[in-house]
């Protein structure tokens, strides 16, 4: 019984040693600097529905999660809007972990950076501020695009783009609801 057990791994492993590693290796070298950002908790249906409360006064951190397997010599941006009714500054403001007060740059996108393109978490911090109740979203791609994100396009997903990357945006993960109570 040992010995047909034993055959049995032996066989196994050689078959697994012989697989075409480039089924399996890297992949494109085209998509060797494309990296994903996303939030962090996802739905269990993918559909967009997280949902963060944060009462008046109070500040809620929104987890943000950048993909990227390798370390490199330059920093990656990637960027987040805001949209809804409610009114940035007099409502809510975007602020840093010391509590600064962001503000968006011409495009309306604020902006985190990834030092050395690492892969990591970081949080976006919402402060409701005591005169209204209501809620916004966040997105990591521009709600003012001229073409949508699309789940069956990746094209539509691209976050930021530079002469060294790509940050792509999950199509079903690209947005969470800021519930101000």
């Amino acid at each position: 019984m040992k010995k047909i057990l034993f055959l049995l791994v032996a066989i196994s492993s050689i078959l697994l040693v012989s697989c075409d590693k480039n089924e399996w290796s890297d992949g494109d070298p085209s998509m060797a600097n494309v990296y994903y950002v996303g939030f962090e908790q996802w739905s269990a249906k993918f559909d967009n529905s997280i949902k963060y409360d944060v009462n008046r006064g109070d500040t809620v951190g929104i987890p943000v999660q950048f993909y990227c397997e390798s370390v490199h010599s330059y920093d990656v941006v990637t960027y987040y809007y805001v949209a809804g009714t409610l009114v940035r500054g007099t409502d809510y403001d975007i602020i840093d972990q010391s509590g600064n007060v962001l503000s968006p740059d011409t495009n309306g996108a604020f902006s985190l950076t990834w030092p050395k393109a690492i892969k990591g978490v970081q949080r976006i911090y919402v402060k409701a501020l005591n005169n209204a109740t209501g809620s916004f979203t966040l997105l990591t791609f521009d709600p003012n695009a001229a073409v949508p994100i699309s789940s069956a396009d990746v094209s539509t997903t691209t976050n930021n783009k530079t002469n060294d990357y790509e940050v792509r945006a999950f199509s079903q993960n690209y947005k969470v609801t800021i519930n101000v109570k």
